[in-house]
């Protein structure tokens, strides 16, 4: 025996089920914008060299949120070289050249940037 309201004929079924599966469709389908990302990169890089720390790129509007525990450490750099960008699924990767003293010294580095929903820099070496 059914329960009262239950679909009874493959018909039903079919009307019921765009219903029943709305909910399960994909997100947001973000993509790299590596023009984008350079500016990114390059305006966080040249603020860390001018003594700024990753809470002071967070207070900015947009926010910038940077995951590289050298630089929340407290570690300061003099120079750096952005290699181009590539591609990596919805966000742009650069090999880094950073150099400053120690304990970065001379260091190579990997950052990824993603541009969407929220502009982030996460070191990746």
């Amino acid at each position: 025996m059914r329960p009262p309201g239950f679909p009874h004929t493959p018909l039903s079924w079919l009307l019921l089920a765009p219903a029943v599966f709305a909910g399960c469709g994909q997100g947001p389908q973000y993509k790299a914008e590596p023009d984008k990302a350079a500016a990114v990169i390059e305006a966080a890089l040249a603020a860390w060299k001018e003594g700024k720390s990753c809470d002071d790129l967070r207070k900015l509007s947009p926010p910038i949120h940077v995951a590289d525990e050298r630089w929340h450490g407290g570690a300061t750099i003099t120079s750096y070289t952005i290699g181009a960008g590539k591609p990596f699924g919805p966000s742009t990767r650069f090999d880094v050249t950073l150099e400053g003293p120690p304990p970065i010294g001379t260091k190579q580095a990997t950052y990824t940037v993603s541009t969407q929903p929220a502009i982030s820099i996460a070191l990746g070496d």
